[in-house]
C-alpha cells in the first residue's frame, strides 16, 4: 500500500506511522496520530502487565466524584471552549447515518493534558478493576478524545469493541465537565445489562442511568452495552455543552 500510486499521500504517511508505532509501543511511546491510539505507561515508566481479563456483569460501573483538582477541572473547560472551532463532527466505525450526533476534538491538539489524565486514569486503575471484579490485563494502549455533545446531541446504543478494529478495547472510561451551573439538561449515560455470549442487550428495560456530574468519571466494560441520552441546551452555544474526556484501554 505504501507503493501504491492510488493510496494518498496523507493515508501513506499514516499507515507508515501506524506500522512505526506498532512496532515501537512495547519500547516507548508512539507519535500522536489520527487514531489517538497511545501506548501507556505507568506514572514510573514501566509497563502495565496483567493476565487475561475474566467475564463479568456488564452493567457494573465504577464511579469516582472530583477526580481531578479544580484548577485542572477549568484546564479542561479551557481546552474546550478555546478549540471550539478545531473540533470535527463525529462518526461510527460502520459510518452507520442518524446514530450519533456530536463533536470531537482529538488528542494530538492537547497533548500535555492527555498525559495529564492518563497518569490519573493509569493511578487508579488498579482499584477501579478490583471493584468491577476485572482480573487486570496488558495494556497495549489508551485512547482519548474530546467529545462535545450540544442541543440535540446524542449517541444510540452502541458499545465500545463491537467491530474488528476496536476488538482489543477492554475498558471504557468518561471524565465529565461543564460549565457551573450546568446549562443543560439530559445527556444521561444509560447502561445496560449485556449477555456476553451474543453481545445483546439482556433486557431493554432494564438499565443503569448515570447523570453527567462536573469532574467525575465512569469506568466500565467495553462490551457493554451504553447509550447517550439526548441532549437539551436551550442557548445553543458551543461553551454550553456537555463536555467529556473519553476514551478506551487496549489489552
Amino acid at each position: 500500500m505504501l507503493d501504491d500510486p492510488t493510496v494518498s499521500v496523507r493515508d501513506r504517511a499514516e499507515i507508515a506511522l501506524q506500522v512505526i508505532a506498532l512496532h515501537h509501543k512495547t519500547e516507548c511511546e508512539p507519535s500522536f496520530g489520527e487514531t489517538e491510539a497511545i501506548a501507556p505507561s505507568t506514572p514510573s515508566g514501566g509497563d502495565v502487565e496483567f493476565p487475561n481479563p475474566q467475564p463479568i456483569p456488564l452493567d457494573r460501573y465504577v464511579l469516582l466524584e472530583n477526580f481531578l483538582s479544580p484548577e485542572e477541572n477549568q484546564q479542561a473547560l479551557n481546552i474546550a471552549i478555546d478549540r471550539c472551532e478545531q473540533f470535527v463532527s463525529s462518526g461510527t466505525t460502520n459510518q452507520t447515518t442518524n446514530y450519533r450526533q456530536s463533536s470531537v476534538l482529538y488528542a494530538t491538539l492537547y497533548t500535555e493534558f492527555y498525559h495529564l489524565l492518563k497518569q490519573r486514569i493509569l493511578q487508579v486503575l488498579p482499584e477501579v478493576l478490583t471493584q468491577l471484579d476485572r482480573t487486570p490485563f496488558r495494556i497495549a494502549e489508551l485512547e482519548m478524545q474530546l467529545t462535545a455533545h450540544n442541543d440535540g446531541g446524542y449517541y444510540k446504543v452502541h458499545n465500545d469493541s463491537g467491530s474488528p478494529e476496536t476488538a482489543t478495547r477492554q475498558l471504557t472510561y468518561v471524565y465529565y465537565f461543564h460549565r457551573c451551573p450546568k446549562p443543560y439538561s439530559g445527556g444521561e449515560l444509560r447502561l445496560y445489562n449485556t449477555d456476553l455470549a451474543s453481545g445483546r442487550v439482556v433486557d431493554s428495560d432494564c438499565f443503569t442511568t448515570l447523570e453527567p456530574q462536573n469532574n467525575s468519571i465512569v469506568f466500565f466494560d467495553s462490551r457493554c452495552q451504553h447509550e447517550v441520552m439526548p441532549v437539551r441546551c436551550s442557548s445553543k452555544h458551543f461553551e454550553d455543552s456537555r463536555f467529556t474526556f473519553n476514551g478506551w484501554l487496549r489489552q
